[in-house]
């Protein structure tokens, strides 16, 4: 069984996710409720986001066995490929910079860059990552309007 320290407590990862599933729904987010695999014996996020223009993308992500202390990776279930600008490939990209981007997944998936590895610490909540990856799809929705890359609608996390 894996614990997770919150705070002054300590909680079985089965009892953060479920706080964490509670903050999702409390914060409007409830189409990405933490979902456990019991073949594969691990937890994952999965759901869908509408952008403002319409365009529906899945998203998912299985939370890492260590998590909160290791950072979720979080991936476009869907469309995949995903088509940018131009009917470039995002995923040709994978480690980008300038698309906010990561390796692929083991499917080929976009990887959304949402956090830095450095940065990340267990007091961080899959409600944050969650809004990070909607704005992530609405600065790709910016980047097909006018094929600028993502970089310029979401702003780079600092080093430490």
């Amino acid at each position: 069984m894996l614990w997770v320290n919150l705070g002054e407590q300590d909680v079985t990862l089965a009892e953060r996710l479920n706080l964490e599933n509670q903050i999702l729904t409390r914060d409007g987010m409830s189409q990405y409720l933490i979902n456990y695999y019991q073949p594969g014996n691990f937890y994952y996020i999965y759901g869908n986001y509408v952008s403002n223009s319409g365009r529906s993308y899945a998203i998912w992500s299985r939370i890492p066995d260590y998590y909160p202390t290791v950072r979720p990776q979080v991936y476009v279930h869907n469309p995949n490929p995903l088509i940018g600008f131009g009917g470039v490939s995002i995923n040709s990209y994978k480690l980008s910079h300038n698309m906010h981007t990561l390796e692929n997944g083991s499917n080929g998936e976009v990887q959304i860059c949402h956090w830095r590895q450095n940065r990340w610490h267990s007091g961080i909540t899959l409600n944050k990552v969650m809004l990070k990856a909607m704005l992530w799809f609405e600065a790709f929705e910016q980047h097909l309007a006018t094929g600028q890359p993502i970089a310029d609608f979401v702003s780079t996390m600092k080093e430490t």
